[in-house]
């Protein structure tokens, strides 16, 4: 029997995560960087996300019997989050790709005009040795084509997107990883030229 999008997540999330958060500003400069713990598990038939802040201790958490409509969950457990339509204001996105027991995820904010931040968090289970970038992190931005730029995160983490964003074009935030040499795990989010979704893509290669 095929596993519902709820199930997917859990498999492939619910635990502990040991995370680096490093906030980049627009121009891809590191602003800010700490270290998070974030738990996911079943809490009375709801699916609970608890982030910890670990260098101010502060917790917040999120609480859904099912994904949101907003969240696009792949078969293999990679998920991006958004608005249910986009328009001529700021808009924040969120993917995530998983790799056993590694992750990677980027919440990326857009402004009305150009994208204004970014935020790349390193994420491993407990135990795992998983190194963020050094500090002060800044990344390497270049053109991709059309209103498309290209930042390159870390050596195997790629980061696609419009910028700047001009109206009535499309809007694309596409995360590539290569977490192994020959595999590559790819997530896009999109945004049609009238601001409704398309389809995600998700290709493991």
């Amino acid at each position: 029997m095929p596993r519902s999008p709820r199930q997917i997540l859990l498999d492939a999330s619910a635990g502990l995560w040991e995370g680096t958060f490093i906030r980049l500003d627009g121009a891809g400069i590191e602003a800010e960087r700490f270290p998070t713990g974030l738990e996911v598990r079943e809490v009375d038939g709801s699916v609970e996300a608890a982030l910890t802040y670990r260098h101010t201790g502060r917790v917040a958490r999120m609480r859904f019997q099912e994904p949101p409509a907003e969240m696009e969950i792949s078969p293999q457990g990679h998920w991006s989050l958004g608005p249910d339509k986009v328009g001529p204001w700021s808009c924040l996105t969120e993917l995530c790709l998983v790799h056993g027991e590694r992750r990677r995820r980027v919440v990326v904010r857009h402004g009305a005009e150009c994208l204004e931040a970014v935020v790349l968090v390193v994420e491993a289970r407990p135990g795992i040795q998983e190194a963020a970038p050094a500090e002060p992190h800044r990344v390497s931005r270049q053109p991709a084509g059309g209103s498309r730029e290209l930042w390159q995160l870390e050596a195997n983490l790629q980061l696609e997107t419009t910028n700047p964003r001009l109206p009535g074009e499309p809007l694309i935030t596409e995360l590539r990883w290569t977490p192994e040499p020959g595999l590559v795990h790819r997530l896009q989010r999109a945004y049609g030229p009238h601001g409704l979704p398309l389809p995600q893509l998700a290709v493991v290669a």
